[in-house]
């Protein structure tokens, strides 16, 4: 008797911490606007689900409110219409007809919330919401719920040489969940183009100009710098930089890192040096080209295998060849050419990818699905670290003038700064990229290749076409 009591009494009492405790996630909350106007009050979110308090919609509604204790009701009159809802049951009754509602109205911290529902079926209104707010309509026409804006454009004054600069950047917010990638000048490594085309028709609705890349000789292939990977893929590698890196989780990687693909040809491995781009002409390496390249290796020096399915499925030398859609080529130049000359028709070849540290250690990076390669590293944990004779830069000179620099940065809570335009040395640049709450920050091309997009907003252009970009959508 007494156990069948205190089970009684333990089942009443989970019933009354059901009916008052806080149902809602801290933070959990949307604005609340009320025929295009802000409401004094906010929309508290569980799961897919919205409530709001219900002495301010009786406000809103000009009812009057009534709540029993005893019989957890609660009741709102306004003109003709009576509704009595009931705490814990989302059974609701207007003017005596049964409404069945998605959710039943809660006490929380002495305040009582009814689902938003409940304001179209007991007053006919209509409403909607975003991200970031729920939009009430009293006369229940249609809602037109504006779209969440995911990027900001800001402008903050910082010291630049003792004086005051206003820089403006742009805030790509961690709560955005906006994609990185990197978009590619008319789709392949190697192209330009300018900036404006490449966002617009990626859809971006934030960028910077990505690497470094080949500009000054037209005489010559146009081939970017450094490390790009795009969808998980390494669609170029050289040896010069650092790298920011994104993973299939949104977290940010900045560091210097360099590939280490080797390919085996008949059972002999070669280290391959380069990926989609120009060897200098004088190179003893093994270059790889695939389909990100384009169509040919536009490059005539060397032997070039061509590999399909596993296998070569011809040999050439001292000439720019056709990169198959369905495999690639690898090219051997200098001393390296005479091991491939003999290759026969038919011969197994694979290769692997990974990745090393600036000492050779090993790097595991197969979470990283976008990665564009610059630098020099600006900021690592709020520390200035520029160094760019440890990256590879072998004529730093320029990093001491003051020209248009650009940056990405991370801030404490992993939200993104993009930065362009900035007239400055590329260790005043470190200094901005802390004045603007960076903690981690890694330089990107600058000079005339510097720029900033965002749809529709008047930002820092670059000058001239440019390689690629890292954009987010």
């Amino acid at each position: 008797m007494h156990l069948r009591r205190n089970i009684v009494l333990a089942v009443l009492l989970l019933v009354m911490f059901c009916f008052s405790c806080p149902a809602f996630a801290a933070g959990n909350t949307l604005q609340v606007h009320v025929d295009g106007k802000a409401a004094s009050m906010e929309a508290k979110v569980s799961g897919s689900l919205a409530f709001l308090p219900a002495r301010d919609m009786a406000n809103v509604f000009d009812a009057s409110l009534a709540y029993d204790a005893k019989k957890k009701e609660l009741t709102l009159k306004s003109g003709k219409t009576t509704a009595i809802l009931t705490v814990g049951s989302s059974n609701i009754s207007v003017n005596g007809k049964k409404v069945s509602l998605d959710a039943s109205p809660m006490i929380v911290d002495s305040t009582t919330y009814i689902p938003v529902k409940a304001v179209s079926a007991i007053w006919g209104a209509s409403y909607g919401s975003n991200e970031q707010a729920l939009y009430i309509r009293t006369d229940g026409k249609a809602v037109q719920v504006p779209e969440v804006e995911k990027v900001f454009t800001k402008r903050q004054a910082v010291s630049i040489g003792g004086k005051n600069t206003p820089v403006n950047y742009v805030l790509v917010p961690k709560s955005s969940n906006l994609r990185a990638d990197v978009a590619l000048a008319q789709n392949s490594v190697g192209q330009t183009e300018t900036m404006k085309s490449l966002a617009q028709r990626t859809s971006a609705k934030a960028a910077v100009n990505g690497s470094y890349f080949q500009s000054y000789d037209s005489s010559k292939s146009q081939d970017p710098y450094g490390i790009l990977i795009k969808n998980g893929n390494l669609i170029h590698s050289e040896s010069t930089g650092s790298t920011v890196a994104f993973t299939r989780n949104g977290s940010v990687k900045m560091d210097i890192v360099r590939s280490a693909v080797t390919a085996t040809v008949g059972g002999t491995v070669y280290n391959v040096s380069l990926v989609n781009h120009t060897p200098a002409a004088s190179s003893n390496t093994v270059v790889l080209y695939n389909s990100a390249y384009g169509k040919n290796t536009n490059c005539a020096g060397g032997t070039a295998l061509i590999v399909q399915n596993g296998e070569v499925v011809s040999v050439h030398s001292n000439k720019a060849v056709d990169i198959p859609s369905n495999g690639y080529v690898l090219l051997f130049t200098g001393n390296k050419a005479a091991a491939a000359n003999g290759c026969a028709k038919g011969t197994k070849v694979s290769y692997t990818t990974g990745f090393v540290g600036a000492n050779g250690e090993k790097m595991d990076w197969s979470d990283v699905r976008t990665a564009v390669g610059a630098g020099p590293l600006l900021l690592k944990d709020g520390a200035v670290i520029v160094n760019p004779a440890k990256e590879g830069f072998s004529d730093s000179a320029g990093f001491d003038l003051a020209v248009a620099r650009s940056a990405v940065g991370v801030m404490k809570n992993g939200d993104i700064l993009l930065v362009a335009g900035v007239k400055c040395t590329l260790n005043q640049m470190a200094s901005v990229m802390s004045q603007l709450g960076a903690v981690h920050a890694i330089s990107m091309d600058s000079g005339s290749a510097s720029g900033l997009y965002v749809p529709g907003c008047t930002l820092p252009t670059p000058g001239k076409e440019i390689s690629n970009i890292l954009i987010f959508k």
